[in-house]
Parts: structure tokens; sequence; C-alpha cells
């Protein structure tokens, strides 16, 4: 009863932040909004809380939501994403390089947690790894969440101040009208998205499996949902609720601490970005602020609800952070194999 009173708590706190958020014209701001306040209230020790049980649901409407913007048309524009996507080859493994040695070096972290703390992506997968290794898991997915966090505070910022008139506004009341039949489909395609993520083991198979389905059904045009808005935002808002909740039990020692941490990987992963920008929007006719979205250190779920929220070609950026989460994975599974034994060896001999 009193862990009810808590998430309910916090939601309602969640919904004021995004409230504010939106009055204040911040961007994404059912996402920022929730997860600042909530996180502020959990660093001042106020007792806050959104479970995975609750989150992982949500994520998946997430997911359904980011499949609408994928149509039949993307097979004509696949050919012109094939030198970006090809790009994050090089652009993964040298911004991981590059901050590792920022971290290890610069910001004196120990070389196992800079290992897994260094990747431009895969939250979970690396939490995973740090674990496997006897690493601190939860310092390595808080900064991870942090990186999230601020990516997604600023990256849409900066895309508003250079490229003016790309943002739209959230409703500060979001509409509740909508086809009630659209409502059954995504309760039917819900399920069958979570379960077809977990069976075939898809990377950010809670957002993915679902958003898989989507699209598919929107490319060959079975669907065309018209859902209400508010369902949608609904999920966001619980989303930076988890976010901000994350922050339970850390002192504000120990958050500037890892704020820190943050921040560097941020600057770093957008320093190494930058020559990857300017030649992809040289070499391919396509907006610079999908390039940006679509390179920069944020989650696939938080980037993706960035390009849908900003109407910034959505199933480009998705595209590409799905690709950038598949080259983590295999870099995780040769590093699995070859550096694995001896980050345990380092974990061992420092007890």
């Amino acid at each position: 009863m009193k862990n009810t009173k808590i998430i309910f708590k916090t939601i309602l706190i969640g919904m004021l932040g995004g409230s504010v958020f939106n009055i204040l014209l911040f961007p994404l701001p059912w996402v920022l909004g929730p997860a600042f306040f909530i996180a502020i209230l959990a660093l001042c020790g106020t007792e806050v809380n959104i479970p995975q049980k609750i989150r992982n649901p949500f994520i998946g409407i997430i997911g359904i939501w980011l499949g609408q913007s994928f149509s039949s048309s993307i097979f004509i524009e696949l050919h012109n994403w094939f030198i970006s996507i090809a790009l994050l080859l090089l652009y993964v493994p040298f911004s991981y390089f590059m901050t590792y040695l920022f971290l290890h070096k610069i910001r004196k972290l120990g070389k196992v947690e800079a290992f897994f703390i260094s990747s431009p992506g895969g939250l979970l997968e690396m939490v995973l790894g740090a674990e496997e290794c006897g690493a601190n898991s939860k310092l390595v997915g808080l900064v991870h969440m942090i990186r999230i966090f601020l990516t997604v505070f600023t990256i849409p910022t900066i895309i508003l101040i250079i490229f003016p008139g790309s943002f739209e506004r959230e409703p500060l009341w979001p509409s509740i009208t909508g086809s009630l039949t659209d409502c059954l489909i995504i309760l039917i395609i819900l399920p069958i998205g979570l379960l077809f993520g977990k069976t075939f083991r898809i990377p950010g198979r809670r957002l993915f499996g679902p958003l898989i389905i989507s699209a598919a059904l929107h490319v060959t045009e079975i669907i065309d949902l018209n859902a209400p808005i508010i369902i949608f935002i609904f999920a966001q808002l619980i989303t930076g609720s988890f976010f901000g909740s994350n922050m339970n039990g850390l002192t504000w020692k120990t958050a500037r601490n890892y704020v820190g941490h943050a921040i560097g990987i941020v600057i770093s992963l957008s320093i190494c970005m930058i020559p990857f920008i300017l030649g992809v929007t040289y070499l391919i006719n396509s907006r610079p602020e999908a390039i940006i979205l679509a390179y920069s250190p944020g989650g696939i779920n938080e980037m993706g609800l960035v390009a849908a929220t900003l109407g910034i070609k959505p199933a480009f950026v998705i595209t590409h952070h799905l690709f950038r989460l598949l080259i983590v994975v295999l870099i995780l599974g040769l590093a699995q194999k070859f550096i694995y034994p001896k980050l345990k060896l380092l974990i061992q001999s420092s007890k």
C-alpha cells in the first residue's frame, strides 16, 4: 500500500513537471519535466519510485507511436541512408575509444568502469556487462542515464537555437479525442511486439519489438493509427518519471561526481561526432538536424521521441540509432571473448 502511494505521488509530481516544462516551451516537456522535478526531489531525500514493471509496457507504447513514422516511402529513402549508416561503423568505435581515454586519463576512472561507461549507447547491455565482470554496475547505469538525460536536454535546445522553427509545442492539456478502434489496436500490438522482441532477443526489445511490428503494419499500410495523443504523452511522462526516480538514494556529492562523468562523456562524444555530421551532411541530401539527432549520444527511445516531437525525420533517426546499438552489441560480443577476462582479473586484483 505504501509503495502504491509513492508511485502515485511520483506520477503526480511528473505531471506537474511536464506541465511546467510545457508552459516554458521546453522541448520534450513530458519526459524532461518529470525527470528534472523528480530527480531534484529524490536528491533532497523525497521517496519517489517508478518500478521497471510499470515502465516497461509504456516503453512498448512509445515504440508503437514511433513506428507510425515509418511509411512505404522508406524504401525510396533507404539507399540515401547507406553512407550515413556505414559511417557509424567508424564513428562508434572511434568515439568509444576516445571517451574511454577521457574517462580513464582525465577523470581518473578505473579501467573497468571506464570501459563500460564510455559506450555511446546500449545502457542495459553495459550494465549487464559490468555485472558480469564484477564492476560497479550502479555507477555504470546511473552515469549512462545522466548522459542520456543531458543529451535529451541539450541537443533539442541547440537545434532550436541553430534551426529556429524546428520545434513543435506539445499541447498543455493533451487531446483525448481519437479512434477507440486504434486504442484496441495498440492493446493488441503491445503484447505481440513485446513477445516478438523477447523471442528474437532483439536489443532494446521492449522498445524495438512493438516498434518493428508497428512500423511493418504502417509500411504495408495495413493500419494508420489515430489514437488519442494523451496515451503517448502519458507514456512519455512515465518514462521521464522513471529517469528521475533513478536518483533515489544518491547524495548531492555522489550525484555531482556522476554528473561530472556524464558531462565529460557528452562533450567527448559530441566532439567526436562533429566531423562525421559535417561529412554526412556533405555526402547525402538530408536535413542537418536529422543527422545531428542520428549521431547524438542519447538513448534510442529518447532520441526517437525528440525526432518525432520536433518532426525531424524520426524514421531516419530511429534507424541510425538501431544500427548504432547493433554495433555496440557487436563490440560487446567481441569484448566478452577477448577483453572481459582481463577486466575480471583487474577487478579481482583490486580487491
